[in-house]
């Protein structure tokens, strides 16, 4: 059994942090399901390397635009055919996990960020346009995004929650999420168990931004991330107690047979060449989770990783760790803010980028 199965065994999903025309239409997207991965993630970043590595998408470009339309409805079109045919490979999945996995993620425009309104507008024309039911629409977990997820779930629209930092950010989006499930039910929109989430919570950036601040050799150095991502694990299990008298609002949900949401880790390529280079799959896998991993960290995990169930130990450890970082003067919540409005921001310069390589192509094959 590889180590994708040994993840698997232990409760945790592997989705692959990578999308491309090529992948899904060459077969390499079902080999990597073969292999065991059971979900696929994309963003502006990867459809902009895709386009430039490849010529697989110049017809489509120009076909694409050939009514006049701007380079932002090009690429969601090219994205939406993308995003339905990676759907389509992995439904087999989705099937056979009864809805619990099998998901492919596509994310709403960067400049919606603060827009609580037009976040939930793109949201429902991309679930519209793809038209898949194992399908999750990427929200940012901005102030202004957690409203959003609350009413895209409650209309039964399956949501990946990302650019999660702080454990503040993480409780606000999974209450959005027990909030809006229990409108769904309310309203009989359909069964429960058909709604699906993820919280992507970043933790590699955590690590780089702490590092910074503290002086070298310092015992702290590369530990925050996973000590943050064990808290916020610990309060995934308190709000989705799944017990009789457990104290959660999640427990009536559970009942109907409503998921989880997962938390996701997100951002686990390492950063730091001194640092092990499975470290952030490694240490944080465990039940009801999911790890999204670039292709070379996974080629790194199936070589050389450690599968097991660290998640599930060292909360007293990372506590600990959190209450240490604070000790000598470091804010982490200052730091999760500043890591929050960068990844805004990132998302949206690689957005820009992406029209503009998109332009530039449109331009090259009309001359």
């Amino acid at each position: 059994m590889n180590n994708i199965k040994k993840a698997l065994e232990n409760g945790q999903s592997i989705w692959l942090d990578s999308i491309s025309r090529d992948m899904i239409r060459s077969g390499e997207l079902q080999k990597f399901i073969d292999s065991g991965i059971t979900g696929v993630t994309s963003n502006p970043s990867i459809f902009d390397k895709a386009i430039a590595e490849s010529d697989i998408y110049d017809k489509s470009l120009i076909e694409y635009a050939k009514d006049g339309v701007n380079s932002q409805i090009v690429f969601e079109r090219l994205a939406v055919d993308d995003i339905r045919d990676a759907a389509d490979v992995l439904r087999a999945v989705y099937d056979g996990a009864s809805m619990r996995d099998g998901y492919v993620s596509i994310e709403v425009s960067p400049a919606l960020a603060a827009d609580t309104a037009g976040t939930i507008t793109e949201a429902r024309r991309l679930w519209a346009a793809i038209d898949r039911p194992n399908v999750m629409i990427k929200v940012p977990g901005t102030p202004e995004g957690v409203p959003a997820i609350k009413t895209l779930i409650s209309e039964g629209i399956n949501v990946n929650v990302t650019l999660l930092f702080s454990l503040d950010a993480y409780t606000a989006a999974a209450n959005a999420y027990i909030e809006g499930l229990g409108e769904f039910a309310k309203a009989a929109r359909g069964i429960p168990a058909g709604v699906a989430s993820v919280a992507s919570f970043f933790v590699s950036r955590v690590d780089t931004a702490v590092d910074n601040a503290l002086p070298d050799g310092h015992e702290l150095r590369g530990k925050i991330g996973i000590a943050n991502a064990k808290v916020a694990y610990a309060t995934f299990a308190e709000l989705f107690d799944r017990k009789l008298g457990g104290g959660g609002s999640f427990f009536p949900l559970h009942t109907t047979g409503a998921q989880v949401q997962r938390p996701l880790w997100a951002s686990t390529g390492v950063k730091n060449p001194d640092y092990s280079d499975t470290m952030y799959v490694d240490s944080l896998m465990g039940p009801d989770t999911v790890d999204t991993i670039p292709e070379a960290t996974l080629a790194a995990y199936s070589d050389h990783g450690n599968p097991g169930s660290d998640l599930t130990n060292g909360l007293g450890e990372a506590q600990a760790q959190l209450k240490s970082l604070a000790e000598v003067g470091i804010s982490l919540d200052s730091i999760t803010d500043d890591l929050l409005a960068a990844g805004v921001a990132t998302f949206a310069d690689s957005y820009a980028s992406l029209l503009g390589r998109i332009e530039a192509k449109l331009k090259a094959l009309r001359n």
